[in-house]
């Protein structure tokens, strides 16, 4: 169907249209029931989580308010607006960690370390914003309605990289322990000894899923030269191969959190 055709038949402009496929118009509901009308059985049976984003989408999102913040300078999984967007909606998460923990599993004083390191020429009040900010985004592992389940595979290197000092380890251990708990997550631990896998290679990356749709399933990369969102056909299902080759060569969840627990136990009081 030709954008000329979609825009005859709700009677609106060939523009509207395209700035809707193009993301840069905001679709009322309205518009998303008459567009699903128009194309059919296969659009019809998305109707209701499509509702739900326009909805959503008519509210601006808690984290706008740090966006200033997150758009300076490329964070470790923080891209501003679209994947905070992305993980609240998110059913599901996978993800692999070989350099640092995972933002959602950081405890606030290796946060704090953490950015202190990554931005040290920023002033302590944007530090101490980003980490209010990293934070709040943690509420998706304890929300009432459909917590996100989230799969981690850590690499041992991430323990061995001291970030602040051994006090600050020490309590970021404590919170992955409690952490383990949850029953929405899965923590697993990749040691030294599975040796080098193509996920070692690519780095730090995650996919994120979703229920009502799978065919929307992103994976998210981020580095110091920008991120990058892979959609569809475009490397989603290798990024899937590679979290599936690490999780089977990890330590198994309760193995990993014995592990932890002895790594705990190894600093000195």
């Amino acid at each position: 169907m030709t954008l000329e055709q979609a825009a005859t038949a709700l009677e609106c402009s060939m523009s509207k249209i395209s700035r809707l496929e193009t993301g840069k118009g905001l679709p009322k509901q309205r518009d998303v029931r008459d567009l699903t009308r128009l194309y059919g059985k296969a659009a019809e049976g998305r109707l209701e989580p499509l509702l739900r984003l326009a909805r959503e989408g008519a509210r601006a999102g808690w984290w706008q308010e740090y966006t200033p913040l997150l758009t300076a300078e490329p964070f470790v999984f923080d891209g501003a607006d679209r994947y905070v967007a992305l993980e609240s909606d998110a059913s599901w998460l996978r993800a692999y960690d070989p350099t640092c923990f995972h933002g959602l599993l950081q405890s606030e004083v290796y946060i704090r370390g953490l950015l202190g390191a990554v931005l040290p020429h920023h002033p302590q009040d944007e530090i101490e914003k980003l980490v209010e900010f990293r934070l709040r985004r943690q509420e998706v592992l304890t929300r009432n309605d459909s917590p996100l389940e989230v799969h981690e595979v850590i690499d041992e290197s991430v323990f061995r990289r001291t970030v602040g000092d051994d006090a600050v380890m020490v309590r970021q251990l404590d919170h992955l322990i409690e952490l383990s708990s949850l029953a929405n997550l899965t923590i697993q631990i990749l040691p030294f000894t599975a040796g080098f896998l193509r996920a070692t290679g690519a780095g730090q990356f995650l996919v994120l899923g979703f229920d009502y749709t799978a065919d929307q399933d992103v994976v998210f990369v981020e580095s110091h030269s920008g991120t990058s969102f892979l959609e569809g056909d475009f490397g989603v299902e290798t990024f899937k191969r590679m979290f599936e080759d690490v999780r089977a060569r990890a330590l198994g969840p309760l193995e990993s959190l014995e592990w932890m627990r002895r790594e705990r136990a190894s600093y000195q009081p």
